[in-house]
């Protein structure tokens, strides 16, 4: 009789090592740290294998070996307008440039209003100008070697008692144009401050968004400056209160400048001071020799040259062309702001679709048709009701606004757009490839280049519109600045357009 113990007791499974040692060998071979399969392989062909790896039996032991297979989630980086920082500097500009628009859009109403030439708005634009010349390039070299916060907050609290004084002496014609000299010589030390705080506040990678919300600020300042509180208040309260209203603006800016970080720096870095005129050449030089930055220091220089010029024909152009008083210069115009915001928005992301130095390019070339369109007013209109067949005239009556003035309208729509496109892509690219000591220099000697661009076409648009039609000047003014992008385009060297990322890396 057989017993238990007679016959050989069959081995547990535990005895049987190989199917169990198989897959943990596999394991080591697939996911050690030091394996070559990790640093030859891609991620994208190492994924695959983790699933797998995943459903093998765990081993303490290979746990931590596995926590570099996973991938991270992305995160999308943060809102500018959430940082503090930002926002305060975003909110200093918006302020103080309402009181800045409104109280030059109201001396340009007050000249329109006493003198009936485009003559006198051409001596207030050149009053604007001569300040850029003079102090232009002073002071940007003024701006690199103060800490920039207290300059923001000094100059705006300067513009408080500016202000201050005006509600205590209204200016009359002459005084005017000395107060407009005054404002635009105080905006000379503070436009490059404010463009050289900005790129000391956020990381390079982000400039362009940067440069978008700041231009966006700006944009809304002249809404509310020029839209609302300069027309409003002339009408129901007259000019002192609204020269009240500005100084208590300023006041605000200033506090709103106190909540930045100190900005300081470009004064850590060691720059020899030198004479202007030879910071003008060497900025320029510095310039010519990127043709990144010429092209956009072009783009950026005919914009300003083409905004100048067409604010002095803008009053007569309403009264003699389309029909309507100049004090309905903001209405006519306003949805240029729907332009500048889609532009100022969209900028951003179309520059890195695109490159920075395509899109400025392209901006300024539509730019310019936009102005030429003005000339054509009057054809557009008998092109749209009885070329095209649109009924333009009829959707004109009902929402009661002339055609001509209705045209014009929806002409100031891309026109903004562009303008906005070409503001964002030329100044990123500018500040982008400027060293940090010499950003003030540099947005200085942009603006000083726009003035002096300006001066003769300026004076040339005034004095030509009563001699000849505004009309005609609006294509003659799209006609100068097409020429002066092809010949921009002409004077620099060829070379591949920049791709999105090479064009925030800038020189540094």
């Amino acid at each position: 009789m057989d017993t238990p113990d007679s016959h050989p007791a069959t081995p547990p499974p535990l005895r049987q090592p190989r199917p169990a040692h198989r897959p943990r060998a596999v394991q080591r071979t697939v996911v050690r740290p030091t394996s070559p399969l990790e640093t030859a392989l891609p991620a994208a062909l190492a994924a695959p294998l983790v699933p797998a790896i995943a459903e093998q039996p765990p081993v303490p032991a290979l746990a931590p070996a596995q926590t570099p297979a996973r991938r991270r989630p992305r995160t999308r980086p943060a809102r500018l307008l959430d940082d503090e920082q930002f926002r305060a500097f975003w909110l200093a500009r918006l302020v103080s440039g309402s009181a800045q628009g409104a109280l030059l859009y109201a001396f340009l109403l007050l000249v329109a209003d006493q003198t009936d030439r485009a003559t006198f708005n051409s001596i207030f634009v050149i009053c604007a100008i001569i300040p850029t010349i003079v102090f232009g390039l002073p002071g940007g070299i003024v701006v690199d070697a103060f800490p920039r916060r207290g300059m923001l907050i000094g100059l705006n609290l300067l513009r408080f008692g500016f202000a201050v004084a005006l509600v205590l002496s209204p200016p009359t014609l002459p005084g005017i144009f000395a107060a407009v000299i005054g404002l635009w010589t105080i905006q000379q030390f503070y436009a490059p401050a404010e463009s050289a705080a900005l790129i000391g506040l956020i990381p390079r990678a982000r400039l362009t968004d940067a440069q978008a919300l700041s231009n966006f600020a700006g944009t809304l300042s002249q809404l509310v400056g020029l839209a609302i509180l300069a027309p409003l208040m002339l009408k129901t309260t007259g000019p002192r209160p609204l020269y009240a209203v500005c100084a208590a603006l300023w006041f605000v800016a200033a506090g709103m400048a106190a909540l930045l970080p100190p900005i300081d720096d470009h004064l850590r870095t060691a720059v020899a001071r030198r004479p202007s005129w030879r910071t003008l050449i060497e900025t320029w030089r510095s310039i010519r020799r990127n043709p990144l930055m010429s092209r956009a220091l072009a783009a950026d220089v005919l914009v300003g040259i083409g905004m100048s010029s067409l604010l002095v024909i803008m009053p007569l152009y309403l009264k003699r062309v389309l029909g309507t008083p100049a004090e309905n210069t903001v209405f006519v115009f306003a949805p240029a702001s729907v332009g500048l915001v889609l532009g100022l928005r969209l900028a951003p992301g179309i520059g890195r679709r695109l490159g920075d130095q395509r899109v400025a390019t392209l901006g300024l070339a539509g730019f310019a048709v936009c102005v030429a369109l003005l000339g054509f007013v009057g054809d557009l209109r008998a092109l749209a009701n009885d070329g095209l067949r649109l009924p333009l005239d009829g959707f004109a009556d009902l929402v009661r606004i002339p055609a001509p003035v209705l045209l014009t309208m929806l002409i100031s729509v891309p026109a903004g757009f562009c303008s906005a496109v070409v503001g964002v892509t030329a100044r990123a690219l500018l500040l982008a490839h400027t060293p940090g000591p010499r950003r003030g220099q540099t947005i200085a000697t942009v603006t000083l280049m726009t003035a002096v661009g300006a001066l003769l076409p300026t004076l040339l648009a005034g004095v030509a519109a009563d001699l000849f039609g505004v009309e005609r000047i609006a294509v003659a003014i799209a006609v100068a600045i097409a020429a002066g992008g092809f010949a921009a385009q002409m004077a620099t060297p060829a070379m591949p357009l920049a791709s999105p990322a090479a064009s925030r890396r800038g020189a540094g």
